[in-house]
């Protein structure tokens, strides 16, 4: 657990450091909105007709009873996409990880869409949520905290992750923390997602924690700028099947910063960002750490998007990157060189209709040359979009499709390519009843080397809300590890069920 622990607080103290000091600066001008606008009251709805026009006016906050106490208001379009998530892939080939929740989901997808005037979540949109327990939210000052625990048992047939994996029990904890400025000018996000799984009576099988942490502060600068600070942190057991993995568990950690400014020119919005984006690796279970990978990339990107108020908006993005090793080879007869510097270049369109369906899709070309000229270049084709589908108000769907370049120190290749791809369906059966499927895949190719990896995902849960703080949760799970080393691939089934408690 301590392995644990360490990893949380750092990621508390990492966002803390970068967001705060200038939220209090500039909360000083802001006046508060007031409290948290609601969908129903505690007793729920009755039946699916009656669900389905709650979700009208669905916040994803507070009971219609706070609301008349206070007489205050706030909707999720005005709040609910503050918070700084990142949307995951449902596969994610190389990383051991939890499914990321649906309503985060979507709030992360819906942020992606637009410079100028996008990026809400309408109220009609189902976020996958149950509304009997729909979380209230606590006022602390002029934040909202959303506080969030799971505790369930679980089964699995391969606790290692590997090809020789046993089956047993597990057990899960998985708190989560979202904290929501409610200002009139200016907006602070930060979200805290944590997962510890563990395999009781496994002897030297190693639990696998999992943290994601964001922080976003949005600044307005006149009528026509804003100013975005980012900060993330985020902690994955690396899959024991990848060829990465050199015989010893790992921990990935993740960190990120970054600073954008965006500006509404009229008919073109620009967006100026620059990040810095580190990856660690830890040694688990008396394992050496693999410091020899640890690295950071610096990418400057200018994107321009046309805001002629139309359903669809076209986009063109130009970023300038360079990726640093820590440690040095200190003899490139043994070792190469693998500090590179490159370009990346994506055109798309973002469409959105108001609600029912919004989204984007882009392609693009992405190239990093190394230093060491004995190493081809990593480079190739990009594909990024998401999507939002709301064919009911009862039922959404979101997709997700990205592509991702991963560096690696295995010899004669440069690093890796990752295209990712998922469809998640969430449907609400009643106001005390959701339920979610979903597939995704991923496929990574190596460069300069014949050697691949693809990962397949499948999930399915139920979630019914037992009062309006406590609800029971199932989910099972399918993963299939797929490596054209020989003997590296398996699969795993896990189901697991238990309470979610939240305010």
């Amino acid at each position: 657990m301590k392995r644990y622990l360490s990893p949380v607080l750092a990621a508390f103290a990492l966002l803390a450091t970068t967001a705060m000091p200038c939220a209090s600066a500039w909360a000083q001008d802001s006046s508060l909105r007031g409290g948290f606008g609601g969908f129903g009251d505690d007793d729920g709805l009755q039946d699916a007709t009656d669900a389905e026009q709650g979700a009208e006016s669905r916040s994803g906050q507070a009971g219609s009873a706070a609301n008349a106490a206070t007489g205050t208001r706030g909707t999720i379009s005005e709040t609910g996409t503050d918070a700084g998530e990142e949307a995951e892939a449902l596969a994610d080939v190389g990383r051991v990880r939890p499914v990321q929740p649906f309503s985060e989901r979507l709030r992360a997808v819906q942020r992606r869409t637009a410079i100028v005037g996008g990026g809400t979540l309408a109220e009609t949109v189902y976020d996958g949520e149950t509304t009997r327990d729909a979380p209230r939210g606590i006022r602390v000052g002029s934040f909202l905290l959303y506080p969030e625990l799971f505790t369930g048992l679980g089964w699995t047939d391969n606790r290692e992750g590997d090809a020789s994996g046993t089956s047993g029990a597990t057990y899960r904890v998985a708190p989560s923390i979202r904290l929501q400025s409610d200002w009139s000018r200016h907006r602070l996000g930060i979200n805290f997602r944590g997962s510890y799984v563990g395999y009781p009576g496994s002897g030297n099988v190693e639990a696998d924690p999992n943290v994601t942490s964001d922080a976003l502060l949005t600044l307005e600068v006149g009528d026509r700028s804003e100013i975005d600070i980012d900060a993330r942190y985020g902690l994955a057991l690396e899959d024991s099947g990848t060829a990465e993995s050199t015989g010893g568990d790992q921990d990935i950690h993740e960190l990120g910063a970054g600073l954008a400014l965006r500006r509404d020119l009229g008919l073109v919005g620009a967006e100026l960002r620059g990040r810095v984006d580190s990856t660690l690796y830890s040694g688990v279970g008396g394992a050496v750490a693999d410091r020899e990978r640890d690295n950071a990339l610096a990418t400057v990107t200018l994107r321009v998007e046309g805001n002629t108020g139309a359903f669809v908006a076209p986009f063109a993005e130009a970023s300038l990157l360079g990726r640093r090793y820590f440690e040095k080879c200190p003899d490139l007869t043994l070792c190469a060189d693998r500090d590179s510097r490159g370009y990346g270049l994506r055109a798309g369109v973002a469409f959105d209709n108001g609600g029912k369906i919004s989204g984007d899709i882009a392609v693009g070309w992405r190239s990093e040359t190394l230093d060491d000229k004995r190493l081809a270049k990593l480079e190739g084709l990009t594909v990024d979009g998401s999507l939002v589908w709301s064919p009911t108000r009862l039922t959404t769907v979101t997709a997700l499709a990205s592509t991702d370049f991963s560096p690696s120190t295995i010899s004669g290749t440069p690093g890796s390519v990752i295209y990712s791809g998922d469809i998640r369906l969430a449907h609400g059966l009643s106001d005390a009843l959701s339920g979610e499927v979903g597939l995704g895949y991923s496929w990574r190719d190596y460069t300069g080397v014949v050697l691949t990896e693809q990962e397949a995902r499948a999930t399915t849960a139920l979630t019914w809300a037992l009062t309006s703080n406590v609800a029971l949760q199932g989910r099972y799970t399918y993963r299939r590890f797929i490596s054209s080393t020989a003997g590296a691939g398996y699969d795993s089934n896990t189901i697991e069920a238990g309470l979610r408690f939240r305010h």
